[in-house]
């Protein structure tokens, strides 16, 4: 099978064809193509412009063209109305890209889960834990406040006879691990956006 023509091989075979008495079979035995892609190369040099006279052979007679590529599902108006389902409120940040998909078709608009994860992913979000913080009422601020100032002084030794419970993890009624949400690193203290405890 030929290798595919690179642009060094194809400005390999525009200078062998230009520069040296070699003929198409032998250019195309050197450059592991075939008789055809070799012939097509050089005329598609020429066409460009290419002078055989000149002693140069330029990236632009023998580059790649342009290719459009696939079209993209992604026009403004759909990026627009992904943004602002996950905008919205904390629920529409919980949403997985399929079942942000699945609200987008009941509307009409039809793009895979793996779409909207490039459009959220461009648009600098990332789907993380949710900032948890205790939920606190100003007695209880003033309560932990008055708790602090009063253990102001103890050394090391007094704190080493403290044990902390606070860490320990009891889960009922819902899943272990949480949420995770979408949100831009800018937006993880906002309070909205914080699930309290």
């Amino acid at each position: 099978m030929a290798k595919q023509s690179t642009v060094a091989r194809r400005a390999t075979v525009v200078a062998l064809k230009a520069y040296t008495p070699k003929s198409s079979a032998e250019i195309a035995a050197l450059t592991d193509l075939s008789v055809p892609s070799v012939n097509r190369i050089y005329a598609e040099a020429i066409k460009r412009g290419f002078d055989p006279h000149r002693t140069m052979v330029d990236n632009q007679y023998v580059e790649d063209k342009p290719r459009s590529g696939r079209p993209t599902k992604q026009d403004p108006s759909t990026v627009d109305i992904i943004l602002l389902k996950v905008r919205l409120d904390r629920y529409g940040r919980e949403k997985t890209c399929a079942d942000i998909a699945g609200d987008l078709s009941k509307l009409g608009i039809n793009v895979s889960g793996i779409t909207i994860y490039r459009v959220l992913k461009n648009a600098g979000f990332r789907k993380t834990k949710s900032t948890r913080k205790p939920r606190l009422t100003k007695k209880m601020r003033a309560e932990r406040l008055a708790w602090c100032l009063t253990h102001e002084s103890w050394t090391l030794e007094d704190w080493k006879n403290v044990i902390f419970s606070d860490e320990t993890s009891v889960i009922l009624l819902h899943r272990r691990g949480g949420y995770r949400i979408w949100r831009t690193k800018d937006e993880r203290f906002l309070r909205s956006y914080i699930r309290e405890r």
